[in-house]
């Protein structure tokens, strides 16, 4: 039964948008956490990328700055090897002990590139200014041993850390003027200063290879990081959308229906079946059931209300009612009161089975006299007191009607006594006076029938 009522409401379920819209949401949702963290990681990347780049670069040029830090050093020692003073100028070579402390050797460099992640191109370029710088050092190293020969050291910290060369036979059997040339042309020569330049221009060539690579990868890192974004703000949009249409709807098949509902539910309104989602409807299809239940229920009630259960007149209460009701003016009206006799002598010697039969009798000669077929006209308001009220009437139709019921009378064998009373304008004359001259008149009645009978 249930199942049926619902298939006759129809409508699309709530739970048949809401459940798919919410699974799609938290699909969404979790979408957008995996793409933030996408977007972390690649920024992560890319600052990253930077860092490296930076780093690469700056030990690619500490290979050149340590390298022309020696050679400097190396030259100023073989071109100025003594002092004012005459005092052997050891300053050059205390900074040229000093910067081979540092970490920045060809050699070292390149073994750091070695582990870095950097393209072939620039690991050659360091691979040839290690090799450039190496001669250099060489050279620079046998240029201070050569000058040492001429103008030995003193032994002190940190020229201890020079490391020494050993000499040829020919190096050793020169005479100082030949050593300190020979050692001017170790650090100022054709190959020294082509080395010298091999170290800046490889140096020069992988610090822009790290250049060029760090920002294409960042580019590429920038455009994923951009499509990212693309598609963070894409599925943001979406749930938006979703959630408005969400809304939208649970408004206009919700919201908007019970609204409605509000306002008809106390003015005892059937509410619309037909708009809103299945479960609005299935309320509204219920509360109209109850409605018409109730007034059902309400119908049944008023009539055992306002009914006489043995005649199926309406009753004292209809009769007061209907008078309140016809209280307009601008209509004639006739009243008649009704009193069936001998109704007391009908249940003492035949039963009230018997008086209950003559009341009904009475009642059908009443109707089928003085009713009208438009409404119900014709009232039980006491124990054998009927009234009927007939509207729009002349005196010559009331005596007609009067006539028939007389001889309708003698055909069901009943006596009931009658009077009436008649207003040309019922605004000229009250309910009231109508009922008090036709009950004095039903009442003379009464009491010619039974002195007749007396005399009998």
């Amino acid at each position: 039964m249930r199942e049926k009522h619902a298939k006759k409401v129809g409508g699309a379920s709530a739970n048949a948008l809401v459940m798919p819209i919410v699974v799609v949401l938290a699909i969404l949702h979790a979408l957008i956490i995996i793409v933030i963290l996408m977007i972390n990681a690649s920024s992560s990347s890319l600052s990253t990328i930077m860092q490296n780049s930076g780093s690469y670069t700056q030990d690619a040029t500490s290979l050149l700055a340590g390298s022309s830090l020696l050679s400097e050093t190396a030259t100023n020692f073989v071109l100025m090897p003594t002092t004012e003073a005459g005092e052997v100028n050891v300053y050059p070579l205390i900074a040229y002990a000093s910067e081979l402390s540092v970490p920045r050797r060809g050699n070292q460099v390149l073994g750091r590139f070695q582990d870095y992640d950097v393209s072939e191109e620039a690991l050659a370029h360091i691979e040839a200014a290690a090799a450039s710088a190496g001669s250099m050092m060489e050279n620079q190293l046998r240029a201070i041993e050569l000058m040492r020969a001429v103008y030995p050291l003193p032994e002190m910290e940190p020229l201890t850390a020079i490391s020494r060369v050993e000499l040829s036979p020919e190096e050793l059997n020169m005479t100082d003027a030949e050593k300190q040339a020979a050692a001017k042309e170790l650090v100022l020569g054709t190959d020294y200063a082509q080395n010298k330049q091999s170290v800046s221009q490889n140096v020069s060539a992988c610090t822009e290879q790290l250049q060029a690579a760090s920002a294409r990868q960042a580019a590429e890192t920038g455009r994923r990081i951009a499509i990212l974004r693309s598609v963070l703000w894409t599925i943001t949009l979406s749930i938006i959308v979703m959630l408005i249409v969400t809304f939208t709807a649970l408004y206009r098949q919700i919201m908007q229906p019970l609204g409605r509902f509000v306002k008809l539910i106390p003015e005892d309104k059937p509410l619309d079946e037909g708009k809103g989602f299945h479960e609005v409807r299935l309320v509204a299809s219920a509360y109209n059931d109850v409605l018409k239940r109730r007034n059902a229920l309400d119908d049944i009630l008023r009539s055992a209300a306002e009914t006489d259960a043995l005649t199926n007149l309406p009753n004292r209460y209809r009769f007061e009612q209907y008078l309140l009701e016809s209280e307009e003016s601008g209509y004639s009206m006739a009243v008649l009161l009704f009193d069936v006799n001998y109704l007391k002598t009908t249940n003492d010697t035949l039963g009230h089975l018997a008086g209950d039969k003559l009341i009904r009798t009475a009642a059908e000669c009443i109707a089928s006299c003085f009713g009208d077929e438009n409404e119900s006209n014709c009232f039980r308001f006491g124990g054998d007191e009927f009234a009927a009220v007939v509207k729009n009437c002349t005196p010559d139709m009331i005596r007609r009607m009067v006539k028939q019921f007389e001889e309708e009378e003698r055909q069901r064998n009943v006596s009931i006594s009658l009077g009436y009373a008649y207003a040309e304008e019922i605004g000229d004359t009250s309910f009231k006076q109508l009922l008090d001259e036709a009950d004095k008149q039903m009442y003379a009645y009464k009491k010619a029938v039974h002195s007749q009978a007396l005399q009998h």
